[in-house]
């Protein structure tokens, strides 16, 4: 999505294929621009699949694996299945669906339909697919939930804070102040599931923050139309999945420890039963110091300027992708208490990561503990 959706290659999700003691880690995607940012590469969008299989037909019981590049960063879907497969079918599906994302929701290229409507000023209602519209939908009830530290029209703030590019910088208080009146997802008025409208005619939308988990989605619900019911799919650190390896265990995830990275701080066995999305906001990595003061790329749209707390990384799981994503996002805006306390009222499975004088501490939701048998409370990392 996006000519590059920017998945900057700082935090990403991992999936292990080693044995269940062995959880890879799982590096925060950067998916925050609603209420934050990913650094793009100036590059255009590719999409270049790779089946690793000897024949089009997979045989069953054996692992089955697809990468390629998509949305400025990789994407790997692993795969068995009892049936035989016809892997060259499942490759185009899947590169198709990434093309039709890409189109719709690209912020770095002109022509996709999310572009040409920020590049529309005007005030009149417009035509919008249903399925952007929807997206749009979810976006507002997490902009409410999160006291709108969710906010997707923060695109403008991007862009004036160099985060877009390769010079990020501290820019004055009187643009702070002046982009600021351009930012507000309240502007934007959902008409009816096919128009909407913008209530100020500058307004610029930026998915991001729902991009990549939608489509990890959407991917999922590709794969199972076409019979898959044993996968996990994974892009830009962002990932779902559904039943098991082939020999019987559960796709296992782990969340990275910032200080020792091939030690998790959090494994997690997949369920079987139902589809599950792991995603990851993180800030720790990503930064520039100015005057010797170290600014995240993490940008309040409340204020317009980088978060200052001491909250670096938030895991979300959830079994709807798009919602998990952007939790994620909203979580890491609001700060440690603030986020605690919104993800028990809103029952979020949460993992929290804080940077504290004495080194990284976890912490987890109640929603988190009952999903996934682990207690709750804190823990220094170790």
């Amino acid at each position: 999505m996006r000519g590059r959706y920017d998945p900057t290659t700082p935090h990403r999700l991992s999936v292990d294929l080693t044995p269940p003691n062995h959880p890879l880690r799982a590096s925060h995607a950067l998916h925050d621009h609603a209420a934050a940012v990913r650094i793009p590469a100036p590059r255009a969008l590719l999409l270049i699949a790779t089946v690793v299989a000897l024949a089009s037909c997979a045989r069953p019981r054996a692992l089955q694996t697809i990468t390629g590049l998509a949305q400025g960063t990789t994407y790997t879907l692993q795969w068995w299945s009892e049936e035989r497969v016809d892997t060259r079918a499942l490759s185009a599906a899947v590169t198709a669906e990434l093309e039709r994302l890409d189109a719709l929701l690209s912020n770095y290229r002109s022509d996709s339909t999310l572009e040409r409507f920020n590049a529309t000023r005007s005030v009149d209602p417009q035509a919008m697919p249903s399925e952007l519209v929807s997206l749009f939908e979810l976006a507002a009830d997490i902009h409410r939930r999160s006291d709108g530290c969710f906010d997707p029209s923060v695109r403008p703030l991007v862009r004036l804070w160099g985060f877009d590019g390769d010079e990020p910088h501290v820019p004055p208080a009187d643009e702070i102040a002046a982009t600021l009146a351009r930012v507000g997802f309240d502007k934007l008025e959902l008409v009816d599931q096919a128009h909407v409208r913008k209530a100020q005619a500058d307004l610029e939308i930026d998915m991001a923050s729902i991009g990549q988990g939608y489509t990890v989605g959407r991917i999922s619900e590709v794969v199972e139309g076409l019979g898959l019911r044993n996968y996990l799919f994974e892009i830009g650190g962002e990932l779902a999945g559904r039943g098991t390896r082939p020999d019987g265990k559960s796709w296992r995830v782990g969340i990275e420890n910032p200080d020792k990275v091939d030690a998790p701080v959090r494994a997690l066995s997949l369920p079987a039963d139902r589809l599950t999305a792991v995603i990851t906001s993180g800030s720790y990595r990503h930064n520039f110091t100015d005057h010797e003061r170290v600014y995240g790329h993490i940008l309040d749209p409340r204020t317009g300027r980088s978060v200052e707390h001491d909250l670096v990384s938030v895991t979300v799981t959830g079994d709807i992708a798009a919602r998990t994503a952007a939790w994620g996002t909203a979580l890491l805006c609001l700060g440690p208490a603030h986020a605690f306390d919104t993800a028990d009222r809103e029952q979020i499975a949460a993992v929290f990561i804080l940077k504290t004088p004495a080194g990284f501490e976890v912490r987890q939701s109640k929603a988190f503990g009952d999903s996934w048998g682990q207690a709750g409370g804190s823990s220094p990392t170790h």
